[in-house]
């Protein structure tokens, strides 16, 4: 069962935040003016509700996580203490809610929803992710749900009205206190799924939507405004404010528009956002799948953002303070001695049974026919950086090996896992490739492959997963040539040549930044009818024990002098 007594602490916030949160004094339970208000959050669950091994934490011998079960025991319980000491409980979800395991996508998010339902959620936002089955099988499943999805900025592209399954917002009254809810979906939506999955759709800017709906929930009498959002603070919210704060400078330089320089680009993440929009008392965020023990709070506007890790290894927990006589946010409580994330070990939350009988028949119906042995690995593979990720390397070889291709190409962001060595089952590359993406033969003129290697470059890109080249990259040089040498099979890059190249329908369709490749012609693709994952399980089949390396396909060397035959007009 869950521990016991989860010792709460009250943060003592800075004297830079004095103004806006008072400090919080320890009067007894019920005598202090404040209304306690359980926050339990999770985002980007990606389907994993049932229980499964936690390798990432340990992969000789993970400890067990227990699943949706699981936090349905630690939100049955939180429920019951907070109804006890006449506290309130808000649980919400801020999306990706269904997509990357057997049960999420066999299921097209039915099984997760139903569990959602089972437990209680009070409200959802979705993700991108939540697209990926089509634009019709996310208005179902938020027509399934008993709680109401919010996505105040998707609106339909030929009305530019908001579309009829979401609502903008969500009034609440929680012992006695207005909370206005504006849900916000990212607005990268549109270039990180298939055209054909959004169709119609339009995803609006986030921080004029976010003011629209502030300035609205304020008018309807909200006391504390809630921003719940599929997009996420930077990995490292230190280096993030810096990177922000100089960004206003060059902004103020620059005479740039309201929102400064991040936000003129048209992107934002969530710690720009809320910095951008004041007025907005806390927010729970995703979509990086980073976890903060503690909220983030910008000194500025003073508004405290949560995060929780994603595929359903934990649920986060704050307890909100909110002052009775003022109505106002004064600060939060975090629910164990080590913060606001609750990692749902079985051993530690026991799975509800009730919540548990949703799960299974749906989890053995998925799962039939995912156990088959393919082959083995030698060696655990890890993912990363191009140049330094064996499960890149494996994924990519395939692809090229599967084709007899000159080169293939993969985005980082496809890459859902890391591999352990022993046997792989098919369950394991589809734990890496859950997209079911289709594998597309292109003919590319030099000129093109160029310019997708200088493409993901360029800025603060961090490159492409390939396999057949050797890149070698400066990154001090200018952007659309940092490529310091370029060889393909062996031989110096032409601009006239012309490469058979292997790449995923997803990235043809023009997304990760990729739009460039939809002016392909079509008489130079040719869909193979191969699934990436099939390719993949091929390969290891084939090459079983299966021992990938790092090799010198992708090398940063700054300040080396570029190759001749690259010094010269391409674009």
């Amino acid at each position: 069962m869950m521990a016991s007594n989860c010792l709460r602490r009250t943060l003592v916030l800075s004297a830079l935040l004095a103004v806006a949160f008072a400090a919080v004094v320890a009067y007894p339970a019920g005598d202090d003016g404040l209304l306690r208000i359980h926050l339990l959050w999770t985002n980007d669950v990606h389907g994993h509700i049932a229980p499964e091994p936690a390798k990432f934490m340990n992969p000789d011998f993970p400890p067990p996580l227990g699943g949706g079960a699981s936090a349905a025991t630690y939100i049955g319980e939180v429920t019951a203490k907070a109804e006890a000491a006449g506290e309130e409980v808000l649980l919400v979800d801020v999306g990706d809610m269904f997509q990357g395991t057997p049960i999420g996508n066999k299921t097209k998010g039915a099984a997760v929803v139903e569990y959602m339902n089972a437990v209680g959620y009070h409200f959802a936002v979705p993700g991108n992710h939540d697209f990926d089955m089509g634009r019709d099988n996310t208005e179902k499943l938020a027509r399934m749900s008993k709680f109401p999805w919010l996505a105040a900025n998707l609106v339909e592209k030929s009305t530019g009205q908001l579309v009829d399954w979401v609502q903008a917002t969500l009034m609440l009254e929680i012992g006695g206190i207005r909370i206005g809810v504006v849900g916000i979906v990212t607005p990268a939506t549109s270039h990180m799924s298939f055209p054909k999955n959004i169709e119609g759709l339009e995803f609006l800017e986030m921080a004029p939507t976010v003011e629209r709906y502030r300035d609205q929930l304020k008018a309807q009498g909200a006391d504390l405004v809630f921003l719940a959002i599929h997009e996420g603070l930077p990995f490292d919210p230190d280096l993030g404010w810096k990177n922000l704060r100089a960004a206003q400078g060059e902004a103020e330089r620059e005479q740039q528009g309201a929102y400064g320089s991040n936000y003129s680009r048209g992107g934002m993440n969530l710690m720009e956002l809320v910095n951008a929009v004041p007025g907005i008392d806390f927010a729970v965020g995703g979509h990086t799948h980073r976890g903060y023990r503690e909220p983030w709070i910008d000194p500025q506007t003073h508004t405290m953002c949560f995060e929780s890790f994603g595929n359903g290894s934990s649920i986060g927990h704050a307890v909100l303070l909110v002052d009775r006589a003022t109505r106002s946010l004064v600060g939060y409580e975090g629910a164990h001695a080590d913060g606001t994330l609750i990692t749902l070990f079985e051993d530690e939350i026991w799975p509800h049974p009730g919540i548990a009988a949703v799960i299974r028949p749906f989890h053995e119906a998925a799962e039939a026919d995912m156990g088959k042995v393919i082959g083995s690995l030698a060696v655990p593979l890890g993912r990363g950086g191009p140049g330094a990720s064996l499960v890149a390397n494996l994924v990519t070889d395939a692809m090229r090996e599967r084709f007899s291709a000159d080169l293939s190409v993969q985005n980082a962001g496809g890459l859902r896992s890391d591999m352990q060595a022993g046997d792989q089952s098919t369950r394991d590359v589809f734990s890496v490739l859950p997209f079911g993406n289709e594998l597309m033969i292109v003919t590319m003129d030099g000129r093109m492959v160029r310019r997708l290697i200088e493409s993901r470059v360029a800025g603060r890109s961090g490159g492409i997963l390939l396999s057949g080249a050797r890149v070698v990259i400066d990154p001090t040089r200018s952007d659309w040539d940092r490529v310091v040498e370029l060889e393909i099979g062996g031989q110096p890059w032409s601009p006239d040549a012309e490469y058979e190249v292997v790449i995923t329908d997803f990235l043809m369709e023009g997304n990760s930044g990729m739009d460039f490749l939809t002016t392909i012609a079509a008489d130079r693709i040719t869909p193979s009818g191969v699934s990436q994952a099939e390719a993949v399980e091929e390969y290891i089949a084939r090459h079983s024990p299966v021992r990938p390396r790092i090799d010198d396909r992708w090398v940063e060397k700054p300040g080396q002098a570029q190759a001749a035959y690259l010094a010269i007009p391409w674009l």
